[in-house]
């Protein structure tokens, strides 16, 4: 392995922010740990304070960060590359506008990104896409080759004192599609088979044109909707006028769930989401124009104050996600050596996408992986995570399995 060439690759290069602790749940509204809001409140570190005076006079907060991922396999597939890496700098904020006196607020909210590749093969297209791993399957998929993107614009607006919350606008769909506390690839899990939809649900771009609906049923049930764009991309985002008044392709989802409370609606959650993708877009996989839809669940919950099991998978049909079936066991433990470090492991069962088997020639559909992270802070603004997978049986892949050794890097200013 280039074990060595990695190590300087990834020490030449930093990465954002904060971690997840314990306490740093508090105080959350719809939506993922990596939305914008929830971003921002997890970095705990002082201010300067011009920006403190920025949100207590103008309640304008915003954030700038660079991470990087580096991989590197010990078996990849025959003629496949055996490590990759890119970058990610990112520019985001919000701006609450109204309703500061009564409780429902609304504001606006963006993510502006650059993404960019260091190696020929950028760590999203690293396992299946380009030669690499011969793993079904997607390791970093934010950390892609693809440039310039908008990820956020929207309007987020609070109704009945935060118990309702809309956003419009150019959204990122995993912000509140099947979410949980270890879903973000920028702090959680590296692999998509431990993030958002387990594999199981076929995601559309980022950075696309609409509508979700967030409620509180009461103290602890609670529903959220939302209907994207299905053919919108990141890096075209004005396109997406054209693609969603005229081709009417849509990402469609339904979710109903259980919280202890509202405050920690992504750690302790139990969970059904019903999606479905028109046929006809990007991101179909083999069949053009062949729908897609399926179930996902998820349940997490704090056994004790810092270790957090979870329990996630789907199921789904067509030819836009990339597996079948999933399912995932695994925990987090929060504040493991220091405050702001936390572990996460998780082994998933996979079953490759029926057409996307069949166009590749996959004779064993099944796949395992497990994964292993550590996400420590080394002081105010900077943070490492390295971790381990092990893939056995990857579909398409002349090797049985291989091991793939990561480190991730993160900078905030």
């Amino acid at each position: 392995m280039n074990t060595m060439r990695l190590a300087v690759l990834i020490g030449a290069s930093l990465a954002c922010g904060s971690l997840f602790s314990v306490t740093s749940y508090a105080s959350t509204s719809f939506g993922s740990p990596n939305t914008v809001d929830n971003t921002i409140k997890d970095n705990t570190r002082k201010k300067e304070s011009w920006r403190e005076n920025l949100a207590s006079e103008h309640n304008l907060t915003f954030g700038l960060d660079y991470q990087v991922l580096g991989l590197s396999a010990s078996s990849p597939t025959e003629g496949g590359d055996d490590n990759s890496a890119a970058g990610v700098a990112r520019f985001y904020g919000s701006w609450n506008l109204t309703g500061l006196e009564s409780g429902n607020v609304g504001g606006l909210v963006w993510k502006v990104e650059h993404r960019h590749a260091y190696t020929d093969t950028a760590p999203k297209a690293y396992s299946f896409i380009e030669p690499g791993l011969g793993y079904i399957g997607m390791i970093g998929p934010a950390y892609s080759d693809q440039g310039g993107r908008l990820t956020n614009l929207y309007w987020k607006q609070q109704f009945n004192q935060g118990k309702t919350a809309l956003m419009a606008g150019y959204l990122d769909t995993s912000d509140y599609v099947d979410t949980y506390a270890l879903a973000s690839p920028w702090t959680g899990f590296t692999n998509l088979a431990f993030s958002t939809g387990a594999g199981a649900i076929g995601l559309p771009d980022d950075g696309i044109l609409g509508l979700a609906v967030g409620h509180m049923l009461d103290e602890n049930f609670y529903i959220i909707a939302g209907a994207a764009d299905a053919k919108g991309k990141s890096d075209k985002p004005l396109d997406g006028f054209e693609t969603l008044f005229n081709d009417h392709k849509l990402f469609t989802t339904f979710e109903f769930g259980w919280t202890a409370s509202q405050e920690h609606i992504y750690t302790d959650n139990v969970h059904v989401t019903l999606w479905h993708i028109d046929g006809g877009t990007q991101h179909n996989l083999t069949q053009p124009s062949e729908s897609g839809q399926g179930v996902n669940f998820s349940a997490s919950f704090f056994i004790t104050p810092q270790i957090m099991p979870f329990v996630r998978g789907g199921i789904s049909e067509g030819d836009v996600a990339l597996y079948d079936k999933s399912f995932t066991l695994g925990l987090g433990y929060f504040g493991l050596g220091a405050e702001k470090n936390n572990l996460g492991f998780a082994i998933n069962f996979s079953e490759v996408n029926e057409y996307l088997g069949k166009a590749y020639g996959v004779t064993d559909d099944k796949q395992f992986t497990s994964e292993l992270y550590y996400n420590m802070s080394l002081g105010e603004f900077v943070q490492l995570t390295p971790n381990v997978q092990y893939i056995d049986n990857p579909a398409i892949s002349t090797e049985k399995d291989t091991w793939v050794i990561g480190l991730r890097a993160r900078v905030s200013f």
